[in-house]
């Protein structure tokens, strides 16, 4: 009897050890912003628990441009946003060692497949431009689908 308690004890321990390691997954997205003029887009990482997204992470952004003749990347990995139980997320990042914020609004689509938004800059950038870019809209699709 002794035995099978400390089999059972093992067993529970094994899979709590297993069940936060497997319990999420993550999924790459990538896509373009204002149509991909000048190869301007987006890409992310999202983690999965049980088919649903749960936050949005490591949100980079690339040649986006910002008036009247700049563009501008980010290639971090902090900026991060958690999604709600209707696949909405949101976020406002402060770039670091920049003078200009990002916002983001995005939403989960097509069984998760795809997600859409909108990306607003605004501050001063590099090439000697500030202001606003106004939203942008965004749209990107999961890797290998």
């Amino acid at each position: 009897m002794e035995g099978l308690k400390r089999a059972a004890i093992v067993i529970a321990a094994l899979i709590v050890l297993v069940l936060p390691s497997t319990a999420f997954a993550t999924a790459f997205f990538k896509g373009p912003v204002n149509g991909g003029a000048n190869n301007a887009g987006v890409e992310f990482r999202a983690k999965i628990k049980h088919d649903d997204p749960k936050k949005v992470v490591e949100f980079r952004w690339f040649n986006i441009p910002v008036p009247p003749n700049c563009a501008d990347s980010f290639e971090g990995l902090q900026f991060e946003m958690k999604v709600n139980d209707r696949g909405k997320f949101h976020g406002k990042y402060s770039v670091p060692h920049t003078n200009h914020v990002a916002t983001v609004h995005g939403k989960f689509k097509h069984h998760n497949e795809k997600a859409a938004g909108t990306i607003e800059l605004k501050g001063s950038f590099a090439g000697g431009c500030s202001g606003d870019t106004g939203e942008l809209p965004w749209t990107a699709k999961r890797a290998g689908t």
